[in-house]
């Protein structure tokens, strides 16, 4: 379990609790598919095609002992598992895999803390509750 911290948000993948400040969160974005025929004026036209893509999330979560190690391993063995992350405002949840994971630099303004950059793609959605 992670220890105190201010980051406000709490990441529990394959049964394992983080620290982690959201960075980014996901898009959903839809594809278009091309409507264009020869009453269109000239103009192209797109309709939507009713599939959801889903972003990834971006997380600056907190280095404790083994946790790089710990999320390299998952990247190498394709671990997929229910995400849920939690703050005071809402909670995200979904079945999800590292899609990347780098130690950040050095940051002057706390020196004595180690952060990582976890970047979790959906294997599906994210439900909001």
């Amino acid at each position: 379990m992670a220890g105190t911290s201010n980051y406000g948000s709490t990441w529990t993948f394959n049964a394992a609790s983080y620290k982690c400040i959201v960075m980014g969160f996901p898009e959903l974005t839809t594809d278009e598919l091309d409507a264009t025929n020869h009453s269109s004026g000239g103009y192209a036209e797109s309709v939507p095609s009713g599939l959801i893509r889903v972003g990834n999330i971006t997380m600056s979560v907190l280095e404790e002992a083994g946790n790089f190690a710990t999320f390299q391993t998952a990247m190498v063995n394709k671990t997929v598992a229910t995400s849920v992350i939690e703050n005071n405002l809402a909670t995200l949840t979904g079945s999800s895999y590292i899609l990347s994971v780098k130690q950040e630099d050095a940051d002057a303004q706390s020196p004595d803390v180690n952060k990582l950059t976890v970047v979790l793609a959906a294997t599906g959605t994210w439900a909001a509750s």
